[in-house]
């Protein structure tokens, strides 16, 4: 037969359905969680990097953004703990490769960091709970603090998404058990350390728990050992030590027998002795002060750019002779030493230690921690965090001191910076910061606290019922919780809630306070909040499932009661609102007394009319159902205020201190003379010839490089400026000398703000005897709210800020002036407020 005369083949194409489902090829389909984090993706990089440029750079943005410059321009860099760590300025130095110098790509790594942190949460879905992290994701998208800082070139940014990675790998380290995750929790510990000093706040947060729950569960005699351990290094270094005396109450410096701290030097590697004059002494013993009281030690001992290790050392020897601190030294290795031989090398009448005794329990707690051993995880994690420390300490082993000095530096510095309280916060700074820019942070973090509380309580009982009944059965927490279909890592709540007291109580204790430390509070209280807030939701859904159940779905699907309850609470909040409106305008307060005299009294109304609301929800469709859409009504209009207020505060107000968050900032004035400036210059023939003068301000560090010949010129001019020189860019004070005066005549002289600064002793500052000192006009905002909170003139201007911003007193400043040739002068224009 030829192949001519074979039957046709026919091909049949077999029914879908017997094709195995695995077999199938998978269309790719966009599930809602994924669209609902691509839309956050596209929504975080817009409000991060739309306008980056449009702000004047802050004083210490202008410091960040020239130390990076003078990187990318190979003049090197030597870690001074001043300015923080050396990530911030390697990677801003990356940034000006790729995408050229200018204040926007000076901004961009923190932008792009803070689109990155935005994200991060759903790498904690499986362990937060998806809709936990969804709403964390959300929040961090709107959130002020988040949003400003991420559009501000510090290191903060930085630092709170490798807090936030450090914790992920933790967690999942825990969960799995895979050594990727040991590794990214080491890199990112590593990178929070060359970024930022607050790595030592973080240890301070997570190592004792973490030490605590291992001894817990390996020998508990270990845990009372290692709290009166932890106890006694606080008290040597926060109690027994003296207090010196000081020139003035506020003084960053001390008193001393001879005269001022003399640093030791090649010159004179050991100065004359010269104690400081002990105001106190240290309770008990007797001690002295540390070395770290004066600030000048400090400035000392914070690097050594030429290396000599045997100076740094006699630096060093200052602080750690202390009698306090060689007790440190002596107790804490002894003490860790007892516990290494009694927990993993004693061995009890069976030829176990402890250590195996606790292993071969099958607790998983013991089983995460043992399986740190396996294949050398622990040392490769110790080896990648030590990699990147020196790399980055040593400027890429430019400057080898900084192997030590990126630790002792670091610590001795900022130890003495909680002495100088730099800003002069009060405790409560946080609190009112938290209060005005991320009031839904307040009540949901409230909520998480109060419910891994409550839900503490409930294991702990669980645990104890589960003991006595099943004792020696092997049952515990772990099946207990699964059974009833918790979280699949149930510790992850009180980690959070841990995190999140912890850190508010240690930064509101912490000397310096400053506005953008802010978000290394918010950060654990927006993942503890979220947790919160996606477990109410699903308690609210269940009674909404109830519902449908028993309604058959009709009253759900035909008049949909949320959307009602919650039109009914805007139109509530909006006649409130423009009541408020009403009575704390100016207008109002002048025409009609008796009017504006009803401020304080608005927001009881709103409650009481929010709570007849609720009231009636309750009676028609159940108190689950009525406290769920309470809930989510209040979070919703809330959440409106939140990102009015971010944009606000990003946006609108970006370099106009009328914000809290910005503290101090660089006026508006200086970007655009700069800008003028440079524009002039470039449509001049001369522009690579003309000179720009500047005097000892650190911002023309910064704005300087914009010109191509700039020369700096101490605060006395000593010499007439030149027929090249085009503008003098002077500190108002500066100016003001005579001698200065007479070289500039015959330029135009422009006086602008500088730097100005939010009112902070007339707005929340606190004197000792608020409680009990009178109130007077005077008296600051906060002090007359929490005497007097039905004053009316107290609520309008609280009121006044909360919605529209208005301090309650006039900025301060600083100011400078601009000289130049009359011929330019038309084109730089009069600033916002400046005289001719």
């Amino acid at each position: 037969m030829s192949i001519a005369e074979l039957p046709p083949r026919v091909t049949v194409t077999p029914d879908e359905s017997t094709i195995p489902a695995m077999a199938r090829p998978r269309a790719a389909t966009l599930t809602l969680e994924q669209a609902a984090y691509l839309a956050i993706l596209l929504l975080a990089l817009v409000s991060r990097l739309w306008g980056l440029g449009d702000r004047a750079l802050h004083h210490d943005e202008t410091l960040h953004a020239f130390f990076s410059w003078l990187i990318f321009r190979g003049e090197g860099y030597v870690h001074d703990p001043l300015l923080h760590g050396p990530f911030l300025y390697f990677f801003g130095a990356l940034i000006y490769f790729l995408f050229s110098v200018s204040d926007a790509t000076a901004r961009l790594g923190p932008a792009l960091f803070g689109v990155a942190l935005v994200m991060m949460p759903y790498l904690l879905r499986r362990e937060l709970g998806r809709s936990a992290a969804l709403l964390a994701s959300l929040y961090l998208l709107i959130s002020p603090a988040f949003m400003y800082i991420a559009r501000f070139i510090r290191h903060d940014p930085y630092t709170i998404l490798f807090e936030l990675l450090a914790l992920i790998g933790a967690v999942r380290y825990a969960t799995t058990r895979r050594p990727l995750w040991l590794y990214v929790m080491a890199l990112a510990l590593a990178l929070m350390f060359v970024t930022m000093e607050t790595f030592f706040l973080y240890l301070a947060i997570f190592v004792p728990p973490v030490a605590l729950a291992l001894f817990w569960k390996v020998w508990k005699p270990g845990v009372a050992v290692l709290a009166a351990l932890g106890i006694a290094v606080v008290a040597l270094v926060f109690w027994l030590p003296g207090y010196p005396e000081r020139p003035f109450p506020t003084s960053d410096t001390v008193n001393r027998v001879a005269g001022p701290y003399i640093c030791p030097s090649e010159q004179q590697p050991f100065p004359p002795p010269n104690p400081m004059r002990v105001a106190r002494p240290g309770p008990i013993f007797g001690w002295p002060p540390l070395a770290t009281f004066d600030n000048n030690y400090a400035l000392c001992v914070r690097h050594q750019p030429d290396d000599n290790f045997g100076l740094y050392f006699i630096k060093l020897g200052e602080f750690f002779g202390h009698p306090a601190i060689l007790t440190g030294l002596v107790l804490v290795p002894t003490t860790l030493a007892a516990l290494w031989w009694l927990v993993w090398r004693r061995r009890d009448t069976t030829g176990m230690t402890r250590w195996e005794r606790a292993r071969a329990s099958g607790d998983p707690t013991v089983a995460v921690f043992a399986s740190l051993a396996q294949d050398r995880r622990l040392l490769i994690a110790g080896g990648l965090f030590f990699l990147i420390y020196t790399l980055f300490f040593t400027a890429f082993l430019t400057n080898t001191a900084g192997v030590i000095t990126g630790t002792t530096g670091s610590l001795l510095y900022w130890l003495a910076q909680h002495e100088v309280e730099r800003g002069g916060q009060p405790p409560h700074y946080y609190a009112v910061l938290l209060a005005i820019y991320e009031p839904l942070l307040i009540i949901w973090g409230a909520a998480g606290l109060a419910m891994a509380g409550v839900l503490g309580g409930r294991r702990l009982h669980r645990n104890r019922d589960a003991d006595s009944s099943a004792h020696g059965r092997g049952t515990g927490a772990h099946a207990t919780d699964a059974s009833r279909g918790d979280a699949s890592t149930p510790w992850l709540p009180f980690v959070l809630a841990w995190w999140s007291v912890a850190t508010f109580v240690i930064y509101s204790w912490a000397g310096e306070k400053m506005p953008w430390l802010t978000v290394h509070v918010a950060l654990p209280l927006t993942l503890l909040g979220a947790w919160a807030a996606g477990r109410a939701l699903e308690w609210w859904r269940r009674a909404v499932d109830d519902d449908e159940a028993r309604d058959g779905s009709v009253l759900s699907q035909i008049a949909r009661p949320f959307p009602i309850f919650l039109g009914v609470l805007t139109v509530i909040s909006a006649y409130c609102l423009i009541l408020l409106s009403v009575t704390i305008n100016d207008a109002t307060i002048n025409s009609n007394p008796q009017l504006a005299a009803l401020t304080p009294w608005i927001a009881p109304l709103w409650m009481v009319l929010t709570a007849l609301l609720t009231a009636g929800a309750w009676m028609l469709r159940g108190r689950r159902w009525a406290l769920g859409a309470l809930m989510a009504g209040v979070t919703l209009i809330v959440a409106v205020y939140t990102l009015r207020s971010a944009y606000q505060l990003s946006f609108r107000y970006g370099d106009v201190p009328r914000e809290m968050m910005i503290y101090t900032q660089t006026s508006p004035d200086v970007k655009r003379v700069i800008d003028r400036l440079d524009e002039a210059l470039r449509r001049r023939s001369n522009a690579t010839t003309a000179t720009v003068w500047y005097d000892n301000e650190t911002v023309w560090d910064w704005y300087r490089i914009r010109f191509a010949r700039t020369e700096e010129q101490p605060p006395q001019l000593r010499r007439v400026p030149g027929d090249d020189v085009i503008a003098v860019l002077m500190l108002l004070e500066n100016y003001e000398n005579e001698q200065n005066r007479r070289f500039l005549e015959g330029f135009v002289v422009q006086r602008y703000p500088l730097r100005w600064w939010f009112p902070e002793e007339e707005t929340y500052r606190l004197p000792r005897d608020w409680r009990t000192a009178e109130v007077t006009e005077r008296s600051s905002l906060l002090m007359r709210l929490l005497r007097q909170p039905f004053d009316p003139i107290t609520s309008q201007q609280f009121w006044n800020y909360i919605l529209y911003r208005i301090p309650p007193h006039p900025l301060g400043s600083t100011d400078f002036v601009i000289a130049v040739r009359p011929e330019v002068a038309p084109e730089i224009g009069l600033g916002l407020g400046g005289e001719r």
